[in-house]
């Protein structure tokens, strides 16, 4: 009989943008460790966010309502996993009690770091104040991994991407092998922009109206064509409304029903991707596709930058600059000057059309 195999627990439960962050680190993990077997433990809905995963890791959703539900529901969570190391990369009161009983069973446990004093300390002073950013999250969950003494590669360059191949490429060469695949329904010269307009706070979304115009305006563009990304129900009625002006280049994706594999797959397949400072900007970021983000009442220095592989500089940043960013971590708070925020509002249309023409080359 051959060596047992080592055996890796993790757990991210949220949220969404949260476990999208997770992926690189932990399918680096996975193809750094061929003879570790990796389980990553989640949300039922989220698990479907680890597309085309190293057959090292095996995804299970956990049911937190009803079958590992409370108190309870950990300690029998515990008893049923079968793991030698175990890396909390959440750190809330469910995996706490997680741990513990995986502890008193003897496992190794390592715990993510949430930077939870540099993160009040950035939104006490300002990101003008020297010193204030917080370590990239997806740095710290490489952190909780190699504390564990998981070695942690840079393989990884998308979902889609061939993982085999780990020489760095450029945003160009990027581009173009993206542009000349034939079979994926994209012509070859056409540029494809997606966008996602919505977040969950009113601080993080930049003006809806300014939002339609940068689509409209892109739209008009030639060989160019627009998706529109966002939930279902009132956010895909305000994008089917937006993609009237021009229904031949303005598609809408929010509420077809193409799933999370289904958009990320699209998603792979853009040039680029507008969005906020959101979950959506991580799934992106996973697809493989340049992102240009508008930053209001959070701030990039928060460590929630949407990942992006080792030597490249995919990513576009738009802010405003002002020295009271960030108002909040999640921008759950109001903005301390108005009563929308001032900082979203300062942001003109041409910056963030000159953003993304930066990345399309257009």
């Amino acid at each position: 009989m051959g060596e047992k195999r080592q055996r890796v627990g993790l757990v991210r439960f949220s949220a969404l943008g949260d476990v999208a962050m997770c992926i690189p680190v932990v399918y680096n993990a996975c193809l750094a460790n061929p003879d570790k077997d990796f389980v990553m433990l989640t949300r039922p809905g989220l698990a479907k966010l680890f597309v085309n995963a190293p057959e090292n890791l095996t995804v299970k959703g956990i049911d937190l309502n009803i079958a590992y539900k409370g108190v309870g529901g950990m300690l029998r969570l515990a008893g049923e996993l079968d793991t030698d190391i175990f890396v909390d990369l959440h750190d809330v009161l469910r995996t706490k009690i997680l741990r513990t009983a995986l502890r008193v069973k003897g496992v190794k446990v390592t715990v993510f770091d949430k930077a939870r004093a540099a993160k009040k300390r950035l939104v006490r002073q300002g990101c003008a104040a020297d010193g204030n950013a917080v370590t990239a999250t997806t740095d710290r969950y490489r952190a909780a991994l190699e504390q564990a003494g998981i070695s942690v590669g840079d393989s990884f360059r998308g979902l889609f991407a061939d993982q085999s191949d780990k020489s760095d490429k450029s945003d160009k060469s990027d581009k173009s092998n993206k542009s000349d695949k034939t079979g994926t329904g994209k012509p070859a010269g056409a540029v494809w922009v997606g966008m996602a307009p919505f977040a969950a706070h009113a601080s993080k979304m930049y003006p809806l109206e300014r939002s339609r115009q940068i689509a409209e305006l892109l739209a008009a563009e030639p060989d160019t064509t627009v998706f529109l990304f966002g939930a279902g129900g009132a956010e895909a009625d305000t994008l089917h409304r937006w993609a009237a002006a021009n229904p031949d280049a303005i598609k809408v994706v929010a509420g077809s029903g193409l799933g999370f594999d289904g958009e990320l797959a699209l998603m792979a397949k853009l040039d680029c991707m507008v969005s906020m400072d959101s979950g959506n900007m991580h799934l992106v970021a996973m697809a493989g596709t340049p992102t240009v983000s508008i930053w209001g009442g959070t701030h990039p220095r928060a460590g929630f930058t949407p990942w992006q592989a080792p030597g490249t500089t995919r990513h576009r940043m738009v802010l405003a600059g002002m020295d009271c960013q960030p108002c909040s971590i999640f921008g759950n708070r109001r903005c301390r000057l108005a009563d929308t925020p001032v900082c979203m509002e300062r942001v003109p249309v041409e910056k963030v059309l000159e953003a993304i023409h930066d990345i399309t080359k257009r």
